[in-house]
Formats: structure tokens, sequence, C-alpha cells
């Protein structure tokens, strides 16, 4: 049994986090093109019209607010970190309106967003089900949650950099498979309406996404699916709710 301390004040890490968060622009080619093929995915899942208003609740770099804007959908984007939200913004400053919030705690109005996006957020969250509630809460009858998570993974638990504490890697608290996530869903009212699972770990290792770069979308998107299929090895899931 280890005698390590653990960190236990997710939130707090988070904003260190924040000052480390990565440009697109720097990511390397490979890595550059899965993430833009992935948040590509999002946009098209959530098929949303231009002039709907979106929330993306941790919206990291702001990349994701930066494809949805220019789709024509109104965004909204926040983050838990003031040095994050602000980081995004310098990026992206027209993407969205960007504001800090703590994802149990938005602080915004009940029913008022077409669809909310929480984009590899549950998994760092202490209480998923109260995240999740929270989204519920302020996305309109009739609007959408998605969700992407990444799929069955192995948490391990390494020295912190900044705090010099046990925190599991990439701060990933939960591990979630479909059954999981989709009951999660439903313990806050949401009803399960897609599944998707994305980026193949395989194609991944070969340098696919930068190889297909210049593919059109359904291209990519179907040599992804059929690897997934055969090998089930995606490294992220996907769930769309919808709240009734």
């Amino acid at each position: 049994m280890t005698t390590e301390p653990r960190i236990s004040d997710y939130r707090t890490h988070y904003r260190i986090d924040a000052d480390l968060i990565e440009d697109p622009a720097d990511l390397h080619p490979v890595r550059s093109a899965s993430e833009r093929r992935r948040l590509e995915t999002i946009r098209r899942v959530l098929r949303l019209r231009p002039g709907e208003l979106l929330l993306d609740l941790g919206c990291g770099s702001g990349w994701l607010a930066q494809l949805c804007h220019e789709a024509g959908i109104r965004v909204v984007a926040t983050d838990i970190a003031s040095a994050g939200v602000a980081g995004a913004r310098a990026r992206f400053p027209e993407a969205a309106r960007f504001a800090v919030t703590d994802a149990y705690h938005t602080a915004l109005a009940n029913e008022s967003f077409d669809a909310v996006v929480l984009s590899e957020v549950v998994e760092h969250l202490e209480d998923p089900g109260k995240g999740l509630g929270e989204a519920a809460r302020i996305t309109k009858r009739g609007g959408r949650i998605l969700v992407t998570v990444p799929y069955r993974e192995t948490i391990v638990e390494h020295l912190c950099v900044h705090c010099n504490r046990l925190t599991p890697a990439n701060a990933h608290l939960h591990s979630f498979d479909d059954d999981g996530l989709r009951q999660l869903l439903a313990g806050v009212g949401l009803r399960p309406l897609s599944i998707h699972h994305m980026t193949n770990k395989l194609l991944e290792l070969a340098g696919f996404p930068n190889l297909s770069r210049r593919w059109p979308y359904w291209g990519w998107r179907a040599a992804d699916s059929l690897l997934n299929g055969l090998t089930g090895k995606s490294a992220f899931l996907l769930m769309v709710a919808g709240k009734d």
C-alpha cells in the first residue's frame, strides 16, 4: 500500500493545468490531424443549424468552439480556469462568448441552450452525475447533450509534476464503456440517442490521421468506423442524449 499523498482538490489542480493547454497550432501533425477529425465528428453529430446556441462546457483550447463558429453556430465556451479561458479567447477571439464557470454550478439560465457539449470533461469530474445534471438543467427541452470520453481507459496514477502528489494520469478519475456512460446519462433523466466510436488506436499508431489529412470526412470516418468495428480499439466514445 502506497504512503504517497494523493491529490484531493482536483479543481485547483485543473486550474494549474490550464496553463499547459496546448495551442492547436503547436500540435504534432499526426495529433493535430487526429484532433481535428475528432472535433469535426462532434460538430457533425450535433447537427446544429446556423444560429442555434451551443454551450461548450470545458472548452479547453477553444478549437471546437472555433469550428462550430465557422459553421454559423452561436457558441458560449466555458472552463474552470481563468488562464485556460484567457488562452482560448486569445487564440480564437471571434469563436464564442468566453466565461469562467464550474461544471457543477454554471450560473447559466435554465433551458437556455439548444445543445451542450462536454468533450473530454466527464472523466475528470469527481461527481459525473452532478455535472451532467447541470448540463441537463441548462439545455432546452428537445435539446441535446453530447459527451465524449476516453473509451475503456486504464487509469494509472503517477506523481504530479506540479504538486508532487499521486494523481491519475491526465487527471482522469473514471473509465467508461457504452453501458456505463448510457446509465450515467439515463440517471439524470437524459435519453441516449446515438453512440459513436472514434479514433482507432491502430490507425493512430500507423499515422493514418496525417496520411488521410486531405481525404473527405466521409472517407476518413468510414475507415475509422470499419477498423473500430473489427478491432474494438477505439480511443474515444461519443454519446448523444436528448432532453424530453
